[in-house]
């Protein structure tokens, strides 16, 4: 319970946020925070809800005179918060979310409202979602059953200005538009302290959600009333705390919107009554799971359906796609097959994690398609009742493959969000919004990680213009488009918050990804994620490269490869090779005819050559005259050093690169550079004849 009294006037603002495993959002909270604070008094209250991630260490380190409480258990953000209140002593007190954003004017045009207007108890500005769109929780309604049924069916946004389908959100009131509302967002709330104490704060009943309506339905027994002020605004990233997919989030949401209408309404009501009420709650939270994880189910079906496409082709093409074999009914006592394929796809890709996340790794969807099919030869082979035609497996087991990777890669490839660097081909077109002195060294860091597959096509300044940039902010949009840039880095150690969120404003429409930079400049703070600038602590022991299994599969993929190559290649090239008498020379102990370029498919031939008897890897460390291999592992055509070669400014970063391949090394890695390698406009031979003359 909170003290009802104040215990001093001496601070403006109290400022209450309650963390859980969000620290990098925090430490950018703060930083917005400390720029928007003015001549204004603040005290800042951190409490943590037991994140176990060192977060109070963290946070300690940069903002020593924050007031820090520690919770050895996860007491909820109502009762978190509660202990923050508890010690507040500002005339004003802000509940703000660890994963928002304030502008410059923020603090000062909430306080210049409330001094303005001494009959507002709370106030709640703008809020904006991350892409610089208006998010309509920014006003709301109390939640009726007139409410809560046009928000299940959707209609508050068939008709958003209705007075009664559009009154969740209060469509009628424009989003620049200074009104009395009924309840503000709980990620901020302007609050009078003495009113909040008043209140004797948060329901600590509410665990979490819910808390927020309940605390500005409760206003109503004061003489206050709650405002929305939409002259600032700030940024709110949603929930980095929690994930809306999950079934926990789902239940504990809607467990608290059965609270409060228990609290505030039942007694109104028959029991029948609220029975219907909680019946159509649940009804809302199955409903809600289900289209929170829309995508990922889409991806479940979508691989589902080509699974099973896959075997009815593998079976018709087994039989030559015979028009006996289609018409006769008796086949479809085998579609049983195309049950126990889905049931086991689903079962292995549950169990290696396939469906954990919708960016699913490529290497563990073959596992589950492959997993499948050996499941089923092995069940139609010990079980003579259920027998089935091996060849009509073994194909539809290919066509799977190519089907299922095949759209895999496509998305992967088509996704703005996607960084990383399997299956994707295309790089992430990026755009540094900030000073060339700062911009210039954050492009070498972000080229230092392997893991990442950006591209920086350019810095855009904020005032004056620099020959090695490629415009000043005004134009960005401009910029985005003509370089059809996927994602945008603003660097608040060089930008203003205002100014920032004026261009989130202009670029929403664009789909263009929008990431921070803070001013300690050590992370990257996307929508669902955070990336750390420094390098990857990478050391030279237990590397996967070295373990046995892998090195036999990388021996023999690369037999198959060369082997099939050779086969391809030796009717053209090899009479070409016999009868040459072109110059060679030789590159670290390898055979060479000059120039390299000019006689490049003899050339291919004597790489696949030495490939094949031992002397080179396909993938593997660069191949030149001068030796740069520190790391002893053997030489290849292609490797991932090679390939980003443009992207390496010093020795450092090329062992990096290397030392990375060697410790995160997989047969999946291998297919994944030689991918790249032949997609992209990489050329093994230049490349070697440009390193083997400098």
């Amino acid at each position: 319970m909170i003290s009802s009294k104040l215990k001093s006037d001496q601070i403006d603002i109290s400022i209450v946020i309650v963390n859980y495993k969000v620290k990098e959002y925090i430490a950018n909270l703060l930083n917005s925070i400390y720029k928007a604070k003015k001549a204004y008094t603040l005290q800042i209250i951190v409490v943590d809800n037991n994140s176990e991630d060192n977060s109070i260490a963290y946070l300690r380190e940069r903002y020593p005179e924050v007031i820090y409480i520690e919770n050895k258990e996860n007491v909820g953000f109502g009762k978190a918060n509660n202990q923050g209140f508890d010690i507040a002593t500002g005339k004003y007190t802000l509940v703000i979310n660890p994963d928002t954003l304030v502008s410059e004017d923020t603090l000062e045009c909430m306080m210049d409202y409330m001094e303005k207007h001494p009959s507002c108890g709370a106030s709640g500005c703008k809020i904006l979602n991350p892409d610089g769109t208006y998010a309509p929780e920014s006003k709301r309604s109390v939640p009726t059953i007139g409410t809560a049924i046009s928000k299940v069916f959707g209609l508050n946004y068939l008709f958003p200005k209705h007075k009664i389908l559009g009154s969740y959100y209060l469509g009628w009131i424009d989003e620049d538009e200074i009104a009395e509302i009924p309840v503000l967002s709980g990620c901020f709330m302007f609050w009078r302290t003495s009113v909040l104490h008043q209140l004797n704060g948060f329901d600590e009943r509410f665990f979490m959600y819910g808390e927020d309506i309940d605390l500005c339905y409760r206003i109503q027994e004061t003489d206050f009333h709650i405002a929305y002020v939409p002259t600032t605004s700030i940024i709110h990233y949603k929930g980095e705390s929690t994930r809306k997919g999950d079934l926990k989030y789902v239940k504990i949401f809607n467990k608290a919107l059965y609270q409060f209408f228990d609290k505030h309404h039942s007694s109104n009501y028959s029991h029948l009554f609220r029975g219907v009420i909680f019946t159509a709650i649940t009804l809302r939270a199955i409903f809600a799971f289900f289209a929170n994880n829309l995508r990922l189910i889409g991806l479940i079906a979508t691989d589902l359906v080509l699974l099973n496409i896959s075997v009815i082709l593998g079976f018709l093409i087994r039989f030559q796609f015979s028009l006996e074999v289609i018409t006769n009914l008796q086949n479809l006592k085998h579609l049983w097959i195309n049950v126990l394929a889905s049931v086991l796809y689903v079962a292995i890709g549950s169990a290696i994690d396939l469906f954990r996340t919708q960016r699913s790794s490529i290497s563990n969807q073959l596992k589950a398609v492959v997993g499948s099919f050996l499941a089923i030869a092995v069940v139609t082979f010990f079980v003579r009742d259920l027998a089935f035609s091996r060849l009509a497996l073994l194909y539809g087991l290919a066509i799977s493959i190519i089907l299922m990777i095949g759209l895999r890669l496509i998305q992967i490839n088509f996704s703005k969000s996607t960084t990383k660097v399997t299956g994707r081909i295309k790089r992430s077109k990026l755009l540094l919004v900030g000073d060339y002195s700062e911009t210039e060294p954050l492009k070498k860091q972000i080229y230092a990680h392997p893991d990442w597959n950006y591209e920086v096509v350019g810095t855009v300044g904020i005032k004056e213009q620099h020959a090695k940039q490629v415009g000043v902010l005004p134009q960005l949009r401009d910029y985005v488009r003509a370089y059809k840039v996927d994602q945008v880095f603003f660097l608040l150690k060089c930008i203003s918050y205002k100014a920032m969120l004026e261009q989130l404003s202009i670029l929403q429409n664009e789909r263009v990804i929008v990431k921070l930079i803070p001013d300690s400049m050590d992370f990257i703070l996307g929508k669902s994620n955070v990336e750390y600038l420094e390098k990857i602590p990478l050391i030279d022991v237990g590397l996967e490269y070295s373990k046995g299994i892998n090195q036999w599969l990388k021996r023999a993929t690369e037999l198959f490869l060369a082997s099939l190559g050779l086969l391809v290649l030796s009717p053209v090239v090899l009479p070409a090779i016999l009868f040459s008498k072109a110059k060679k020379r030789k590159i670290s102990e390898i055979t060479f005819y000059e120039s390299i370029t000019t006689h490049k498919w003899k050339n291919r031939f004597l790489l696949l050559w030495n490939v094949l008897i031992g002397n080179l890897h396909i993938v593997g460390a660069p191949l030149s005259d001068k030796k740069q291999n520190s790391l002893n592992y053997k030489q290849g055509i292609t490797g991932l050093r090679q390939i980003n070669e443009s992207r390496i400014s010093d020795d450092e970063d090329a062992r990096n690169y290397e030392l990375f391949y060697l410790q995160q090394y997989s047969i999946w890695m291998d297919f994944d550079i030689l991918m790249k390698s032949m997609l992209s406009k990489f050329s093994a031979l230049q490349y070697i004849e440009e390193q083997s003359s400098h």
